[in-house]
């Protein structure tokens, strides 16, 4: 038999009773209805050849709708509660629809952006007026702390702490210098100011979490200001992405915006291209020439909105406001994978954070059967029992939940390849416990996983078939590529990586004592899988070695909620050994001391490499020139990798320049031998890809210059540009100054 509660067991609202919202739901029904059909004009004034506002004011309204519509319609429709889980689920359900639509159309060759944005702004505002007259007649808003009351001069004190953390950040920015930068990473070359502020941050912080009213206003300024410290440092100074792989998929969108269609065998991540087929979309209707300023702000945004999902996901298993405010800065305190930047997994942790958050709230909201009898039969009959239904949500709405959550899976499917696998596994453990209603969702997220495999990446598998195979319960070769092979190259760079490995394996072992502390939670077993559950991916394949990495990042959103928790615990015991007065100030002092060593441990982790991963300015505006400039089949061999050079020419021109990477021993033991080897039309150096070879494979900068500079002295490459950053050598005659 399967273990259910009856509908009479379950808490059941009267029909007068308000409808509880994180947010007015008429106020962004109108926000929502007014931008779609700001935008649905604008693409008719497009297609008319008419275009009335400045790019930037345009581009800016293409991304305002492409985060909220029609996941504000869909939201109120149905009727979520809580700020954070629509705050979350509003961008991940708009982002999945415009995934899915644009997949759609390129892979059917009906690509056109502008019919696309038709559809979708026509359909957003149909969603829109519907989701008005469907709206109860009675709704309650929690409040948002911006009446009369709540502006206190403490609000005053810490809200000013704050501007004057962010304005030190500033000043940091400006002066960050990232030629300074090398194997210690970013720390030694920060001013003062910068621990300054984030001396100022920390006290904030500190304040705000043991204040004994909760400000909601602080807390998320606080969150914000976190997010930029951790996002925008190397990316403010050099006015580029700090992450270089943004830049290949930068090319990867332009040619798709130029082609309009899914080249065939490229890249493998063509296979899995949902991402880059609705930024080109974007690109495109939002009438955006170049992305790379798009490049620079997506972490910040991306953390942002990644921090609703870790708040609904934190409060569903902790219970307690505060303790989610925690859970949330411990995730970002952590964050130092770096992969909140302008790409699908960036994407696909929104996606997978709305899921287990829309899950979690279920399962804490709903009315779950006991499981009786020993840890045997318990266990048994988890996987029989079946919770209610939230408390005045019926079988359409909740049905309908499961339809939302479906299409944010199906996107997340054909964006990116290992997310899917974590989420079916992450679906079996609500499943297997019994912890969601939605049984067979797990089932229905391996068949889309299966479908798309095996008809959208067939290009990826059927080339790699046999390496995928033979990667299947090789853990030790997986950790072997996620650990020892980075664990060389310049001995203090190596070295410099434990701390990465600290912080990571810190954090895991906080968060299991804090499972182990809190069995009485309701999510208790099933988070404590869900903390699990990427960890099972290591048996699967390496991911080119970053497996390791994105196991402790996908188990972040869980673990940060469990870490609050052996946080509270051991505050507790503080609290009852500091009641005296004058101890209560030691205590607040030893607080800042360790929220302060935790921010200079994820400045240094972040920004660790940042001598070989910051890209300047210099380095994008020489590379694009030269890229447009070279000769037809003109063959270039970079010093390590060359990510800015990707784009339409290289990769769609079959006359486009056809790159070769000095990146192997063999090669580097002897460059002038290697280039004859080659005999390379130029020879392509900067500053970014010799760090690179100096900091991960241990090459000598003196070897390295005396390399360059050799290949000169043979007479066989004359220099014909030297920048800053840059230099570029021909074969043969010299090319006139430039």
């Amino acid at each position: 038999m399967t273990l259910t509660v009856s509908r009479s067991s379950a808490r059941q609202t009267t029909p007068d009773a308000p409808i509880s919202y994180g947010f007015p739901p008429g106020g962004a029904l109108v926000v929502g209805g007014v931008l779609a059909a700001t935008l649905l004009v604008l693409d008719v004034l497009d297609g008319l050849g008419a275009d009335p506002l400045p790019a930037a004011v345009r581009a800016l309204l293409v991304f305002a709708g492409i985060l909220t519509l029609p996941g504000i319609p869909i939201v109120v429709a149905l009727r979520i509660p809580g700020r954070a889980l629509a705050g979350i689920l509003i961008p991940a359900i708009s982002l999945s629809v415009t995934v899915l639509l644009t997949q759609t159309t390129i892979v059917a060759d009906w690509w056109s952006p502008l019919r696309s944005q038709a559809i979708l702004t026509a359909g957003s505002l149909a969603a829109c007026i519907w989701a008005r007259r469907t709206l109860p007649a009675h709704t309650r808003t929690g409040s948002f702390g911006f009446d009369r009351a709540h502006w206190t001069r403490r609000r005053a004190v810490e809200l000013s702490a704050l501007a004057a953390s962010l304005g030190c950040f500033g000043l940091a920015v400006a002066d960050l210098d990232v030629a300074d930068t090398g194997r210690f990473g970013v720390i030694p070359a920060l001013d003062p100011v910068y621990f300054l502020g984030l001396g100022l941050l920390a006290a904030v912080i500190v304040a705000a979490l043991l204040s004994r009213r909760l400000d909601t206003l602080v807390l998320g300024a606080v969150t914000v200001v976190t997010v930029a410290y951790n996002s925008m440092l190397v990316g403010g100074a050099t006015g580029e992405t700090s992450i270089p792989t943004s830049f290949v998929h930068r090319g990867f969108i332009d040619v798709l915006a130029a082609s309009h269609h899914l080249p065939d065998q490229i890249d493998a991540r063509f296979s899995w291209a949902g991402f880059f087929t609705m930024s080109a979309h974007v690109k495109v209707v939002g009438g955006i020439g170049d992305l790379t300023p798009v490049l620079l702000w997506a972490p910040f945004v991306a953390g942002v909105v990644v921090s609703f999902g870790i708040y609904a996901i934190a409060i569903a298993i902790t219970g307690r406001a505060r303790l989610a405010w925690v859970s949330v800065l411990l995730y970002h305190g952590f964050n130092w994978y770096q992969q909140d930047y302008f790409s699908p997994q960036s994407m696909a942790i929104i996606g997978y954070t709305a899921i287990l958050g829309t899950l979690l709230w279920q399962l804490r909201a709903a009315p779950l059967p006991r499981l009786d009898g020993g840890r045997i039969a318990g266990i048994v009959n988890g996987f029989r029992r079946t919770p209610g239904r939230v408390p005045g949500f019926g079988p359409g709405r909740t049905v309908g939940i499961e339809m939302v959550l479906i299409v944010i899976i199906a996107a997340n499917t054909v964006s990116h390849q290992m997310t899917p696998m974590l989420t079916v596994l992450a679906l079996a453990a609500f499943a297997a416990t019994g912890t969601t209603r939605y049984r067979t969702l797990w089932l229905a997220a391996g068949l889309i996983f299966a479908a798309w495999f095996s008809y959208g990446a067939t290009d990826f598998w059927l080339g790699h078939l046999q390496s995928l195979v033979d990667e299947v319960g090789k853990v030790g070769q997986s950790v072997e590529a996620g650990l020892g092979d980075r664990l060389s190259g310049d001995p203090t760079y190596t070295r410099m990586q434990y701390l990465r490995m600290l912080a990571s394996g810190g954090f895991a072992v906080v968060g299991l004592i804090g499972w182990l502390i809190w069995r009485s939670k309701k999510a208790w077993l099933v988070g404590g899988l869900l903390c699990a559950a990427p960890f099972v991916l290591v048996a699967l394949q390496s991911y080119g070695g970053e497996m390791i990495i994105r196991c402790f990042l996908l188990a972040s959103p869980v673990l940060g909620p469990f870490a609050a928790l052996a946080l509270a615990a051991g505050g507790a015991a503080l609290r009852r050994r500091l009641r005296a007065t004058h101890l209560r100030y030691l205590g607040y002092g030893l607080l800042w001391a360790v929220v302060m060593i935790l921010a200079l441990l994820e400045t240094t982790n972040r920004g660790l490499n940042t001598a070989f991963e910051a890209t300047t300015r210099d380095e994008v505006t020489t590379t694009d020139d030269f890229i447009a400039s070279v000769p037809p089949d003109a063959t270039v061999m970079s010093f390590s990798y060359a990510p800015q050079s990707t784009g339409v020419r290289r990769i769609l021109d079959p006359h486009g320049p056809r790159f070769s990477f000095i990146d192997s021993f063999p090669c580097l033991d002897d460059v002038a031998r290697c280039a004859r080897e080659r005999w390379p039309d130029y020879i392509y150096v900067t500053n970014q890809g010799l760090k690179m070879l100096e900091l991960q494979y241990g090459q000598s900068p003196d070897a390295l210059r005396d390399a360059v500079d050799g290949l000169i002295r043979t007479g066989e490459y004359r220099l014909v540009v030297r920048t800053e950053n840059v230099e570029i050598l021909r074969a043969g005659t010299p090319l006139e100054d430039q």
